[in-house]
This record gives C-alpha cells, structure tokens and sequence, in this order.
C-alpha cells in the first residue's frame, strides 16, 4: 500500500471530521489536546491530511471503544507509533541479514 499524498492537507475541518465519523468539538478537542495538528490547505484555512483523518478515526475508536480520556490516547498513540517504528527497524535488519 502507497502512502503518497497522506501526509499533503487537503481537507477541511468540516470534510476531516465528516470522513473520521467525529463531531466538530472532538476534532477541536483533539486539536486543543494535539492529538492531531493542522496544516495549512489551499485556500489558507487549516487543513487535514488522509493520514490525519485516519488517526482521528482511530482516536474515536479508542476513546469511545476504551473509554480513554485524552491524556490515555496521547500515551496510547505514542506507542503505537513507537511499536511502528521498532517494526520498522527490525524488518530492515531482518533484510540487512538475508542479505549478507
């Protein structure tokens, strides 16, 4: 799968929360917690990128699912995004080793 383009903002407040099935104030919320941070999108206003919107939708999940208040989620996303990393790294010297 491409992540081409997830990062670029191209969505509006409106659209992001739309697309993530979130109500305006959570994304604010979200935004006053920076769980999420906006961009600039054509036009000036802030913007929302697919991979924005993606997290979004899995901070509604965790909060509603879970129950987690939003200093949890940072915690949570954190890791996450930790594990990933790790994954990452140990694929590349799993690649690193197969080739030697």
């Amino acid at each position: 799968m491409s992540n081409i383009g997830l990062d670029e903002p191209r969505y509006t407040r409106i659209v992001a929360a739309q697309l993530a099935d979130i109500t305006i104030e959570f994304l604010g919320r979200c935004e006053t917690e920076q769980l999420v941070v906006t961009r600039v999108i054509r036009g000036g206003g802030p913007g929302y990128s697919a991979g924005d919107i993606r997290r979004l939708a899995r901070i509604a999940r965790l909060h509603e699912d879970l129950g987690l208040d939003f200093s949890s989620l940072e915690v949570v996303l954190n890791m996450r995004e930790q594990i990933l990393e790790l994954r990452e790294q140990l694929e590349l010297l799993e690649r690193e080793m197969v080739l030697r």
